[in-house]
């Protein structure tokens, strides 16, 4: 489903993230004639936006380097000598004991200050206000300046360099997290898996803001994300809908059914508890046996293995939203074990296969890891659609139906296929295996193509008809046009038992009749 056109995203290591602003400062430094210090003082007060320094440095180079903090303050010589504050006894106040001795035993040797002030500290300090004001706060900080609350002096790394090496590293890192969470021209990410270190930068010229599904990236990691929301792909859903199912109440989920209302009189269908696979019968026995090669239970819905512990109740063969949902997300974790399983095994066991068989086997593997991830959002597109139109609800049903069904048929012809292809040696039969999964994996790769694009343009395919114009005392059903009290939320003539016993006896006549 990673489709053939050119990615605008990047992925790119820290290392070589690190690189580019080093080359930024750079040529900051080169250009005005500043050291590389007070340029990266001021690419970071004005969000790494080299057109911006460059534009305040050609106008005004003093002026610019004095706003920033990179100028020696000027002292008032004319102030009476006794007002002056004593660094030792009144003017910093120590949150530590420790932190206050410590510095208090440094003689003027041990204490630091920036090249722009005079105001000197002791290592500790300066190592828990860097901590406590910049290090550790979520949201970064432009710039760094003097600890005294009057002085605008920046903090640059020629000042952290006569600090331990603990605090130069904890500085580097701050500097390159600006760099990527504060940066104003550079559209930079890191990626939102556990221990990544990946970070992704997405070239602007490609970005469209008016997509409201955003981009899906793939890491080198595997994890595959939204670019806007930095949440799990989740196509077809929007980023706010997403974002508002992750946080919703499981107490105020709706448990309505996802089971398709039978074709005919003689036909039942029932809803795998494993696949979701809808399994159809004329005649329903006591067990079915779906494409996913699960028996079960018609009226429990448990597997024939569990059935044969505990009595038979028969239960609501309908499965709730959030059900399912916990179905697919199990069927995605057991596919995403499936594609680790073969790569160890390539990994620990060096195999005759060509690489690219090994491609082949890979890609299917991955399709359906996506497929399976689609599916599971299908459940959030769902819960989240229009409430009272039944029309598109049961055709989102029965494209959900077909597409479980397409990706589990293509799911068993690829394990069938690989366990052959895995003993084979025949000529012919890898020649099958080369020609036929590449096509299969092609095809059900433009099929959930074609289906997510269906969802997002919101099943136009089905017409819904819009009875009461606006706001009245009943609204009315898309199905049967029966007017309901706002007080029902179902209608009241589709869920009526007896009305719909009365319109399959009228269905069957007329198939008698005719």
């Amino acid at each position: 489903m990673d489709y053939d056109r050119e990615r605008p995203y990047s992925v790119l290591t820290r290392d070589e993230v690190s690189e580019k602003m080093k080359k930024q400062i750079n040529d900051i430094s080169e250009i005005f004639l500043v050291s590389k210090s007070d340029a990266t003082v001021l690419l970071m007060s004005l969000r790494w936006d080299s057109l911006r320094v460059s534009e305040r440095l050609s106008e005004n180079k003093e002026k610019s380097l004095t706003v920033s903090g990179l100028k020696p303050v000027v002292i008032d010589t004319n102030l009476d000598s006794c007002s002056e504050i004593s660094f030792e006894t009144d003017a910093y106040e120590f949150e530590d004991d420790d932190a206050a001795a410590d510095d208090d035993n440094n003689d003027d040797g041990d204490l630091i200050s920036t090249p722009f002030c005079s105001h000197k500290f002791g290592t500790t300090y300066w190592t828990e206000y860097l901590e406590k004001h910049f290090y550790s706060v979520e949201t970064v900080q432009t710039a760094i300046s003097c600890p005294d609350e009057n002085c605008r002096s920046a903090v640059g790394p020629d000042t952290i360099e006569k600090l331990t090496l603990s605090d130069q590293e904890m500085y580097e890192r701050y500097v390159l997290r600006s760099y990527i969470e504060g940066n104003k021209v550079l559209m930079i990410k890191e990626c939102p898996a556990t221990d990544c270190n990946y970070v992704i930068e997405f070239h602007q010229e490609n970005h469209d803001d008016g997509d409201d599904y955003s981009l899906n990236v793939v890491c080198l990691c595997g994890h595959i994300f939204c670019w806007r929301c930095k949440l799990e792909s989740h196509r077809p859903v929007t980023c706010n809908n997403a974002s508002d199912w992750l946080c919703r109440d499981k107490k105020n989920l709706s448990d309505e059914s996802f089971s398709l209302p039978s074709i005919n009189i003689n036909t039942k269908i029932m809803t795998c508890p494993h696949c979701l696979c809808p399994v159809e019968s004329t005649i329903t026995p006591q067990f079915l046996t779906c494409i996913c090669r699960l028996s079960f239970c018609s009226k429990c819905l448990r597997s024939k293995e569990d059935h044969k512990y505990g009595s038979c109740v028969e239960s609501d063969v309908g499965v709730s939203c959030e059900e399912r949902w916990g179905v697919c997300q199990n069927l995605l974790e057991q596919a995403k074990s499936d594609l680790e399983a073969f790569e160890e095994s390539n990994i620990k066991n060096q195999s005759n296969l060509k690489e690219q068989d090994i491609m082949i086997i890979r890609q299917g593997l991955m399709l359906i890891v996506q497929c399976r991830r689609v599916l599971k959002w299908c459940c959030v597109y769902d819960y989240f659609h229009t409430e009272y139109e039944n029309s598109k609800k049961e055709y989102l049903r029965y494209l959900q139906e077909n597409a479980t069904v397409a990706l589990q048929n293509y799911s068993n012809t690829l394990q069938e296929q690989k366990d052959v292809f895995l003993t084979t040696t025949t000529y012919k039969e890898c020649s099958f295996f080369r020609h036929t999964i590449p096509r299969a994996t092609s095809n059900i790769g433009n099929y959930f193509y074609d289906f997510i694009k269906t969802l997002q343009d919101g099943l136009v395919d089905v017409k819904v008809m819009s009875y009461n114009g606006g706001a009245g005392p009943f609204w009315y059903c898309d199905r049967c046009t029966y007017g309901n009290t706002w007080l029902a939320t179902e209608c009241e003539m589709c869920c009526d038992d007896t009305a719909s016993l009365v319109e399959e006896l009228s269905d069957f006549s007329l198939n008698k009749a005719s």
